[in-house]
């Protein structure tokens, strides 16, 4: 008996011939020869964490490279500081895992080599692609039905000046404009500003073209100089009830007494509470809610009555051109919440809603 017959355990010289074991190492050399690569773009949505590592272990599971716990628990406490970072940063950014196996294909392999980084994106960068991948108009060919019926109520047009926060392409500030309105039209997107202008300057527009974000603390604006204000499409975008308040108070700080306050927001339902997951979507898919007791909050102390409070999606599809609803190919699934909520046997617990405010 030679010293390698002495060390080899006895279990080790029984011929194995059950076809359950025998097809499990073919698995298992199988596994070690799959050569893997890919990417996967996760939205960031910290509240997510758990479900994306489930997805991650049962995807190296498939292709025969399962991780250990403890590599796992690595892998989880990663993407919980990519995640809160790139979140903090803007809703719109992604987590990037980028996966591969370390062999070549004629060399067994039982690793991955994994790498996560961040892909941030602003709300600017977002709209810069839209001017960029979408055919115009982005917003549709008319304004707001809700906006043009407001103005209409104010008065002689020329001592009727209007501000429309978050302008656009001018889908309202151009045709308030062409009725005579002095407006202040105020964008953060340099390419909607472009825009604006090019029309305004072709047509000798009454309109002050203003770059900035309303929530910018530097940018000023005329203390009790409006008749109107609009910001639609906007608030969908913010991130806080700060914000929120930020905003309402801005705005009546630059309306004259008696001027009007126009604008559209996501709120949820009474008695629906959005958890962390809910929040976090919203703002990912450009329908930030609020609840009516946070709404509420924000007008605290602010001298602004409510005149009305609507539905959008009813109101301009009762009074938009027939040739002009939908506004764009989104707009519909958009306002009635289906962004967030894709539901098709009932109603999402939140809606875009035009709430117009008079200042006391």
């Amino acid at each position: 008996m030679t010293p390698q017959e002495t060390l080899m355990p006895a279990e080790q010289n029984i011929v194995i011939t059950d076809s359950a074991t025998l097809d499990q190492s073919i698995t298992n050399r199988v596994d070690s020869w799959i050569v893997t690569r890919g990417e996967l773009s996760l939205p960031c949505v910290p509240a997510l964490l758990d479900k994306y590592v489930e997805r991650l272990q049962a995807l190296f599971e498939s292709i025969g490279k399962p991780w250990k716990p403890e590599e796992l628990e690595r892998l989880r406490q990663l993407l919980a500081q990519k995640l809160a970072t790139a979140f903090e940063t803007s809703p719109h950014s992604r987590i990037i895992v980028k996966y591969e196996t370390d062999k070549f294909p004629s060399t067994p392999t039982k690793r991955l080599v994994l790498s996560v980084s961040v892909l941030v994106s602003t709300v600017e960068d977002e709209y810069k692609m839209w001017t960029q991948t979408r055919e115009p108009p982005l917003f549709g060919k008319h304004p707001d039905a809700k906006v043009m019926a407001v103005a209409a109520e104010l008065g002689e047009p020329a001592s009727a000046a209007i501000l429309d926060v978050g302008a656009g392409t001018g889908r309202n500030t151009l045709p308030l404009a062409r009725l005579g309105y002095p407006v202040q039209a105020l964008e953060m997107v340099p390419a909607f500003l472009r825009q604006i202008l090019a029309v305004v300057n072709a047509e000798g527009l009454p309109v002050m073209v203003t770059p900035g974000n309303i929530l910018d603390p530097k940018i000023e604006l005329p203390k009790a100089n409006y008749k109107l204000a609009i910001v639609a499409e906007v608030v969908s975008h913010f991130r806080s009830v700060e914000q929120l308040k930020h905003l309402l108070t801005k705005m009546a700080e630059v309306l004259r007494p008696g001027g009007l306050l126009l604008f559209n927001m996501f709120l949820t339902i009474e008695g629906y509470e959005p958890d962390a997951v809910v929040r976090q979507m919203s703002e990912v898919a450009w329908s930030s809610l609020f609840t009516p007791a946070e709404l509420a909050a924000a007008l605290e102390g602010l001298p602004l009555e409510l005149v009305s409070d609507e539905s959008v999606y009813e109101y301009e599809q009762e009074h938009l051109p027939a040739e002009a609803w939908p506004p764009t190919g989104w707009f519909t699934q958009w306002a009635a919440g289906r962004d967030l909520f894709p539901i098709s046997d009932g109603l999402p617990p939140i809606e875009l809603r035009w709430l117009l405010y008079r200042r006391l």
